[in-house]
């Protein structure tokens, strides 16, 4: 059965690749076909309007400035999905692979409940051993991921945006995120976490899974951390200061001081460890503290 009144958005720049590579994936399960899907492309220059013109008519593109990010990208794609009257949206990064049926799980959730915003859980790869993405937990004063398990279904305080769907009626009652403030990373907590305040409720769903890597910390990056601290200057960093001082304060308010604080103080601790100790030992370090945090 075709539901064209769901919207699946994709915002995509300058990775082809892994773009088409997510489409076709999409369209050997059928969604491309029973969802309107659309894809925000932001100023990409390596052809990848081009090649989804060529090879996927079903899909719509909607061209961005370059400027955009990922939330710019996104708030783009949602206002086109209102002006069509699409009754359910989908945010799915082009690094996100569903697995059969995870999407129509998502919207029959959401159908049945439009006060529920639904997640997949996420996992590294298809061993399914090692979850990614999904439910965000607020504790004390700090926000972690916490996995949720198959056949269970976990609600939350916030979720990863990698793929989730929630009905227009959120969009009515919050608005869109806030492109100028958080534009690229915790733009999807901070609007999750925001639908709670207007009686909406974030959960994942333990059997609707999909496959997204989570990317190294400062310690296993390939990157060099002095170009860690440069990268922060970009929006493309998920400690960009301005946006994430706006996460921490809508999380706590003032007291978003302290967690705003404690994150660049632990960075500057490990940059200085990593001058007087070989960085095996912090990877080390990093693995015992992951298993008993």
């Amino acid at each position: 059965m075709q539901e064209k009144t769901v919207y699946v958005l994709i915002p995509v720049h300058n990775r082809r690749e892994v773009t088409v590579h997510c489409l076709k994936h999409l369209e050997q399960q059928g969604i491309l076909d029973q969802y309107q899907v659309v894809v925000i492309d932001d100023g990409s220059t390596d052809g990848t309007a081009d090649e989804i013109a060529r090879d996927y008519s079903q899909v719509k593109i909607l061209q961005g400035s370059g400027n955009l990010w990922w939330t710019g990208a996104i708030v783009q794609g949602m206002k086109y999905a209102m002006s069509q009257d699409a009754e359910y949206i989908i945010w799915l990064n082009d690094d996100t692979l569903p697995n059969d049926g995870a999407i129509e799980m998502l919207v029959a959730a959401c159908q049945k409940n439009t006060k529920v915003i639904a997640s997949a859980q996420c996992y590294e790869d298809n061993s399914l051993t090692h979850p990614t993405y999904g439910a965000q937990v607020k504790r004390f004063l700090d926000i972690k991921l916490k996995p949720t398990k198959r056949n269970h279904i976990q609600t939350c305080d916030a979720l990863s945006g990698n793929l989730i769907c929630f009905s227009s009626d959120l969009i009515r009652s919050i608005g869109y995120p806030a492109a100028d403030r958080v534009p690229h990373y915790q733009a999807d907590i901070v609007y999750t976490y925001q639908g709670i305040k207007s009686g909406f409720i974030p959960i994942v769903l333990g059997d609707s899974i999909a496959i997204c890597a989570m990317g190294p910390g400062w310690i296993n990056s390939p990157l060099a951390i002095r170009k860690h601290w440069k990268k922060m200057n970009s929006p493309k960093s998920d400690l960009y200061p301005s946006a994430y001082w706006y996460y921490c304060w809508k999380f706590y308010g003032l007291l978003g001081i302290f967690p705003f604080i404690l994150v660049y103080l632990r960075l500057a601790i490990v940059t200085v460890l990593s001058l007087v100790v070989p960085i095996t030992w912090l990877q080390r370090l990093k693995v015992f503290k992951d298993r008993w945090t």
